[in-house]
């Protein structure tokens, strides 16, 4: 899509960054990139905890479907805030007011967590309080899109798809150590949904000093109430060999570890203080904001003027609907490898395997070729990859292709899901004036956080249907995509 005469009013604007010091501006990338990194590192500790968390505190598919897209649902409102905010205040002050409500929304799910399943604080249970903590970190991390913004201050016309590739290589390096990290800090003790008279039976289970196998078990827990497969798989897991029942009984009411929560919020903390330390102010000086000369940061209506003007409307439906089938995928993994047997740590080191190939995706071979491919190509390869991806991963669901071939095709899935997003990041940004960056980023960011509402809820619908069918779902979403992809103009050529 040309941003000719439209993007940029005023010329002089377009290589307003190029006429940076390089030295600054390299600098400038690399410390949002570290901020960027050591937040995300606390998102991808705890995203791999929320379903089997949800689990323990007996949350029902749709209440484990509200709780992973509450932290969505609340970017979905605030990142056009925060993305005006940014265009009339600065990008410094929004990025550290969102990493402090990280740190203490993080360090909340930690008290949340330690609670047990019977456990309140200020009269809530454990559950809604972490609701609370996801909504207040889902405010918070809506900042992203002024992460990208400060991209956008900070690259030409050039370079700004390999500079929002950084944004993704961030969030890969994150996604592969914060699981990694989240493993270390949690036991290997598997765990069961209880219902409620499961769990009460539990409570009053008067243990005798003798061993029991995980049949028993698998037993006396349907006398009170159905089981499901994943649960007596897990309880075969728990009990691989007879043992104690007072040693059982404790693992089942044993609340989850509170330590991914705190560290977390130890991390975001930090990424606070480097902030506060090194990261420069990237918006330059004086210049009048967008968001201002159409009715402030709250105006809606500069959410509708993007959603319905032609240089922005078809690149920000195929951030869309790339999104809501990579949601789907992102939310219902952990589920599906629940049904095949994986412990809580061998799911982390699941979605480690994933934030590498993001950092390596992003980091390394979208930055080195779309440069040369363009956005455009780079879309469309993006969108073959998820689609025969998603193709793939429904014959793993259904057992047509084996279990072991889970770990072949993340990569297909991954690497193109790293090569659509930046690429269409950098079409959004290319097309929008020095003046709207945050704005019209933060509606982009507002689409995407949509799209994680909307994914994981039809996702985890749709497993009830079977455990192939949001993955069919997603690869004709993915065919969807890509017309929307194919009909974007390609950027003239003096733009690239």
């Amino acid at each position: 899509m040309s941003t000719e005469n439209t993007a940029n009013p005023d010329p002089s604007t377009e290589n307003s960054a190029d006429a940076r010091p390089d030295k600054s501006r390299k600098a400038t990338l690399l410390i949002v990139f570290v901020v960027v990194f050591i937040d995300l590192l606390g998102f991808g500790i705890v995203l791999p905890l929320l379903p089997r968390y949800g689990a323990h505190f007996n949350a029902s598919r749709m209440q484990l479907g509200l709780l992973m897209a509450s932290f969505s649902a609340m970017q979905f409102l605030f990142a056009p805030i925060w993305g005006a905010l940014s265009d009339r205040i600065g990008r410094r002050p929004v990025l550290m007011v969102g990493l402090l409500g990280s740190t203490f929304a993080y360090a909340m799910f930690g008290v949340a967590t330690s609670l047990g399943r019977e456990g309140q604080m200020l009269g809530l249970g454990a559950l809604s309080w972490l609701f609370i903590t996801r909504i207040a970190a889902g405010i918070a991390g809506a900042t992203i899109a002024t992460a990208q913004a400060v991209i956008a201050d900070s690259t030409g016309a050039k370079g700004r798809g390999k500079g929002m590739a950084l944004i993704g290589a961030a969030f890969g390096i994150g996604f592969t150590f914060g699981p990694l990290i989240g493993a270390a800090c949690t036991s290997s003790t598997p765990t069961l949904a209880l219902s409620d008279a499961q769990y009460a039976a539990t409570v009053g289970w008067e243990t005798r000093d003798q061993d029991m196998t995980s049949e028993q078990l698998i037993t006396w827990l349907q006398a009170e109430g159905e089981l499901r497969e994943a649960d007596q798989e897990a309880a075969r897991e728990l009990v691989a060999e007879p043992r104690k029942e007072t040693d059982v009984k404790a693992d089942l009411l044993s609340p989850p570890s509170a330590m991914p929560g705190y560290v977390a919020a130890i991390l975001s903390g930090l990424a606070l203080l480097l902030a506060f330390a090194k990261l420069p102010e990237s918006r330059s000086a004086g210049h009048n904001s967008a968001g201002s000369r159409h009715g402030g940061i709250f105006a809606l209506g500069a959410v509708f003027r993007h959603l319905t003007a032609g240089k922005f409307a078809v690149i920000l439906a195929a951030i869309f609907i790339t999104t809501f089938a990579f949601a789907q995928f992102e939310s219902t993994l952990s589920l599906l490898t629940r049904e095949f047997g994986y412990s809580s740590k061998r799911n982390f080191y699941l979605f480690a395997y994933i934030g590498a190939i993001l950092m390596i995706g992003q980091g390394f071979l979208v930055r080195r070729f779309l440069p040369k491919l363009g956005e455009h190509k780079m879309a469309l390869i993006g969108v073959v990859l998820m689609t025969a991806g998603f193709g793939l991963l429904s014959l793993v669901g259904n057992r047509t292709l084996p279990v072991s071939a889970l770990w072949y095709i993340l990569p297909v899935v991954t690497i193109g899901f790293s090569a659509v997003t930046p690429s269409l990041q950098s079409l959004l940004s290319r097309s929008a004036a020095d003046d709207e960056q945050g704005a019209v980023l933060g509606t982009g960011q507002s689409l995407s956080s949509l799209a994680r509402i909307l994914g994981p809820y039809v996702g985890i619908q749709l497993l009830d249907v079977s455990v192939a069918t949001p993955y069919f779902a997603g690869a004709g979403l993915m065919l969807l995509g890509g017309l929307a992809v194919a009909s974007i103009r390609q950027p003239a050529a003096s733009d690239s």
